[in-house]
């Protein structure tokens, strides 16, 4: 849909409910714009439920099609962020997203280079497990817990920074990930070359604008409802 389609749509859907006065057209595209990362971060949780059938997870992937990309990354960082002394660990960091900015990732995995139990150096595709800041300190020392040369660790920081965290000795050789980037916004009065339009399917831009007049119909409700609780 265009932009003027979507803004259309959204002003149908307060007509429905009675509200005929013209709304700001700055406040309708915040409006959209809330609808449209909410309803991205939905699908997302969604296209990840392995319990959604496959119609459902198809449907859904196509939807965020275009805002997929694939990247792999070879070249590295030792890690600042932490202090792995004495723990058999080593961290690397990789600025993935390149030209985007990374919002969800979906897929991933590593390439590193280890040893085998007799001790020989082979090259292994590792799984990686996304794990929160606090587990890196208190399982850093579990040998049943900790990174091996067929799983290791990612956590995020901000600008798309990631860490990748694996057994000491052991060098990753390279990352490669499918992620959710970030959106270009909607917006009413885009500056060329942009377009303004919402980048996914057009199929789902009504159902975004419809959410987006249902969260300003909620968000007047709530205020009239202050504004006589006041008076």
């Amino acid at each position: 849909m265009t932009i003027h389609e979507v803004h259309n749509r959204f002003d149908l859907e307060l007509a429905k409910h009675g509200i005929t006065d013209p709304i700001l057209s700055t406040t309708m595209e915040d409006y959209v714009n809330y609808a449209y990362q909410d309803y991205i971060t939905e699908m997302y949780s969604s296209i990840i439920n392995p319990a959604i059938s496959f119609e459902t997870t198809e449907r859904v992937s196509r939807i965020l099609a275009p805002l997929l990309v694939d990247r792999e990354e070879t070249v590295f960082a030792a890690s600042t962020f932490n202090t792995y002394t004495n723990t058999g660990l080593a961290g690397y960091t990789t600025t993935i997203g390149g030209s985007y900015e990374l919002q969800y990732i979906i897929e991933e995995t590593a390439v590193i280079n280890t040893t085998d139990c007799d001790g020989e150096a082979v090259t292994n595709s590792v799984d990686i497990i996304p794990i929160k800041h606090n587990m890196i300190k208190a399982n850093r020392n579990n040998p049943f817990l900790k990174p091996t040369n067929e799983e290791i660790w990612r956590v995020n920081f901000s600008g798309g920074l990631i860490e990748l965290i694996l057994c000491y000795g052991d060098t990753l050789v390279s990352y490669t990930v499918r992620f959710i980037k970030k959106h270009t916004p909607y917006s009413i009065y885009p500056t060329a070359p942009a377009t303004g339009e919402m980048e996914i399917d057009s199929s789902v831009h009504g159902d975004i604008a419809v959410r987006a007049a249902y969260l300003y119909l909620s968000d007047l409700r709530n205020n009239n409802v202050k504004e006589k609780s006041n008076g």
